[in-house]
């Protein structure tokens, strides 16, 4: 289903942050991470968090980081940040 809705996005030249489910990402400088739309936090060390969201799992990477606030639907990590990757 998340596939048909991107094709369509993709065809109608819609931006892919509109489709429902898939995770948005915004990085502000090097000192926070704001994610919307996740599903759970997998893991959280001072230089590693991971993030399971619906299509893909979101690995932070930095020093000193912390997660200044989550909710059910999204979720601030501040720090100094890495990296910021995406994996299947």
């Amino acid at each position: 289903m998340m596939r048909v809705f991107s094709q369509a996005a993709s065809f109608l030249h819609i931006p892919q942050d509109v489709i429902p489910g898939e995770p948005v990402i915004t990085v502000t400088g090097r000192r926070n991470v704001y994610i919307e739309n996740y599903n759970r936090i997998l893991s959280f060390l001072d230089n590693e968090i991971k993030i399971q969201a619906k299509t893909c799992r979101i690995i932070v990477v930095g020093k000193r980081l912390k997660i200044c606030y989550y909710t059910g639907d999204d979720i601030l990590i501040s720090g100094l940040i890495h990296s910021v990757m995406t994996e299947s």
